[in-house]
């Protein structure tokens, strides 16, 4: 699906957020950006740059979609050269890495899409080293009350709306509206990570409370 929609996520992930997706990241890179920093589910490259403008001094950029990478490719070229960024294809449950291999993770808009979470943060937990910082930036379960129910209408109407419109892929994105409402919640992730053995663990409300930056150290 993502291969389908790589040209234009960007695009249609900036109209549809209303530039909420940027602010997000670079939130999340200000937390993470320090060190050798993982991303997680890097998609198009968003969170990478943000941490290389924060003072990452090498990013890995991992993900499954070879179609996204080439977006991501084009995006930090100067990078890649520079030899500050790297690409790997893979699986956030499975991490290609050694124990400890970064000092920070970053993940953003890729949480909610894992089938199993409790992998991916026992995996986020042993490739950090000792005090290494994480933070995941995601749309979670909508909030409760007018705020939420207003929300799902923009979720059901909207969203798919726009990447017809732009994507030309209502499907799609009629799959990630449905991602969000059946996501869980930022509180369960934070439970996650703390059972896990990290500390320090906040769960930040973006925009009403319809997303979030959750952040935490390892111990």
């Amino acid at each position: 699906m993502y291969g389908r929609i790589a040209r234009r996520y960007d695009l249609v992930n900036y109209v549809q957020s209303l530039g909420m997706v940027g602010l997000m990241r670079r939130d999340a890179a200000a937390f993470v950006g320090r060190g050798a920093v993982l991303d997680a589910g890097a998609g198009s490259g968003g969170l990478a740059a943000a941490c290389l403008a924060a003072g990452a001094s090498r990013v890995v950029c991992l993900d499954r979609s070879p179609e996204m990478f080439a977006v991501a490719r084009a995006k930090l070229a100067s990078y890649e050269r520079a030899g500050r960024v790297r690409f790997v294809l893979g699986d956030v449950t499975r991490l290609p890495f050694r124990d400890g291999a970064f000092d920070n993770v970053g993940s953003a808009f890729v949480f909610r899409n894992i089938p199993s979470t409790d992998a991916a943060v026992g995996e986020v937990r042993r490739v950090l080293k000792a005090g290494g910082r994480v933070a995941v930036a995601d749309v979670f379960a909508p909030p409760k009350g007018l705020t939420g129910a207003l929300y799902k209408i923009y979720l059901n109407v909207m969203v798919p709306l726009w990447g017809r419109l732009i994507a030309r892929d209502g499907l799609a994105y009629r799959y990630l509206s449905a991602s969000i409402q059946n996501c869980f919640s930022a509180e369960e992730l934070a439970g996650r990570l703390a059972a896990a053995g990290f500390a320090d663990i906040r769960a930040q409300a973006k925009f009403f409370g319809v997303a979030h930056v959750v952040k935490g150290r390892l111990r």
